[in-house]
């Protein structure tokens, strides 16, 4: 691969984002339903592969043979910004709550997955045991994780098919996490559930189609720097580029320690160090030099190439070869999400349990911009808690996240029953701390 053909899989990646964006704005049923343009686009790309469509027409998409790189690069910048856009404001009561909710449903959806796929094995010999630990990266944590784990796997070359089937995951997620959130939100709104009276067609033209009329628009960031010096893009890109040069030095360091960690990723190192720089920069007066807005930005390009990138490159054989437990799993995740959102929603929460508990299924159905989208639909002011619940349940919940994504993903190969113990071992510990801290005050407070 040369970059010659980087640039034109980019030119045909942006014309699939331009198309699905005009889709966006103009059908009506993706307006209501929240559809996100790199779904679109994906989705387009993928119907349009030589995987696809090439197999009966001469005509399609000319992806290089690169192509299925994009999503494993892109993802490493995904990591490098994570930290250095994340400002941890003051943690309330109902925060912490949603933080043990969306505990039980990372664990859950962990559980059923392993669960369900260890029943499959019993008549599907070539199905792997790992392929319910895919389940959560798709549903809770979206394309991108999904993605960073499915690289973490197959880099170590422990299963070929971890970023297909993780991708499948994610997409099958995110259509239930638009599509169930709206009906629930209907649902709710009917029933007089919602703190404010909405409804789709009230909601302003740029959250429904998608563009933004001129007299509306707003800055997507600031300049640190004078562009006589150094472009302030160029400059917030030149740190997430040092972020990345300290992962490769924590990883060369890790392979010195020991050579078993020549199998730890890149993408985990890279994340490490965001963290190490994030939190660091955070505490001196350096931090005045991030602008989070813009580093928000480039995550959010990053992620939208990526996205697209790894639905368009999704193989045709996943679905032959995987369809009924990636039906049966994604249902049973979506009962442990609505289980967890809204019954222990009702049980746990002092406030707006019904926006918060909208707001946490679509971010364990997708990402945390799926469950701040639904919260927007039904809370356009922001005079409710739920934002900052399940914003504040997506920051803490790295805690137990990331030990997950870097070093479970090698040990449910290397170690499937520890890996399992400790998953059921962190469910029970979210469901009985919760229930004892904020159940019961629930009950008393009532």
């Amino acid at each position: 691969m040369t970059l010659n053909d980087v640039l034109i899989d980019f030119a045909y990646l942006s014309v699939l984002l331009l198309i699905g964006f005009e889709l966006r704005k103009r059908i009506t049923i993706l307006q209501k339903y929240f559809i996100p343009t790199s779904l679109i686009a994906g989705t387009i790309g993928m119907l349009l592969s030589a995987d696809w469509l090439g197999t009966v027409a001469p005509v399609y998409i000319p992806f290089s043979s690169g192509i299925g790189q994009w999503s494993g690069v892109l993802v490493i910048v995904v990591c490098a910004t994570m930290f250095l856009s994340l400002e941890l404001n003051q943690v309330g009561r109902d925060g912490m709550a949603t933080t043990f909710m969306a505990g039980v449903t990372h664990q859950g959806q962990l559980i059923v997955g392993l669960g369900i796929t260890a029943l499959f094995g019993l008549f599907m010999t070539d199905l792997p045991y790992q392929f319910g630990f895919m389940g959560v990266w798709g549903f809770y944590a979206g394309h991108g994780n999904a993605t960073t784990v499915g690289n973490i796997i197959q880099d170590a070359g422990l299963w070929d098919d971890a970023v297909g089937v993780g991708v499948t995951f994610a997409t099958i997620g995110i259509l239930c996490g638009v599509i169930l959130g709206m009906i629930i939100i209907n649902i709710g709104a009917k029933k007089g559930l919602t703190h404010v009276k909405m409804s789709f067609a009230d909601m302003d033209e740029g959250e429904r189609t998608g563009y933004i009329r001129p007299e509306k628009r707003v800055s997507v960031g600031n300049g640190v720097t004078n562009v006589s010096s150094l472009d302030p893009l160029a400059f917030q890109l030149a740190i997430v580029g040092f972020v990345v040069v300290v992962g490769v030095i924590v990883r060369a360091l890790l392979m010195k320690i020991h050579p078993v960690m020549s199998n730890f990723p890149l993408v985990g190192a890279v994340l490490v160090s965001s963290m190490i720089v994030g939190f660091g920069i955070n505490r001196t007066q350096l931090k005045e030099r991030i602008d989070r807005k813009l580093m928000g930005r480039i995550t959010g390009t990053a992620l939208e190439y990526m996205i697209t990138a790894a639905i368009a490159t999704t193989s045709r054989q996943i679905f032959i070869s995987y369809a009924l437990p990636l039906v049966v799993i994604s249902f049973a995740m979506v009962l442990v999400n609505l289980f967890t959102c809204f019954y222990l929603g009702k049980r746990w929460l002092h406030q707006n349990p019904f926006e918060t508990g909208v707001g946490l299924f679509g971010m364990a159905c997708g990402v945390l911009a799926t469950g701040l989208m639904l919260v927007k639909v039904m809370d356009p002011d922001n005079e409710t808690t739920a934002s900052t619940c399940i914003s504040t349940s997506s920051t803490l919940g790295y805690a137990w996240q990331i030990p997950y994504m870097v070093v479970g993903s090698l040990m449910i190969f290397t170690a499937p029953t520890i890996t399992t113990i400790v998953t059921v071992v962190l469910f029970f510990f979210f469901l009985i701390v919760g229930e004892l801290l904020f159940g019961r005050k629930k009950k008393t407070a009532g």
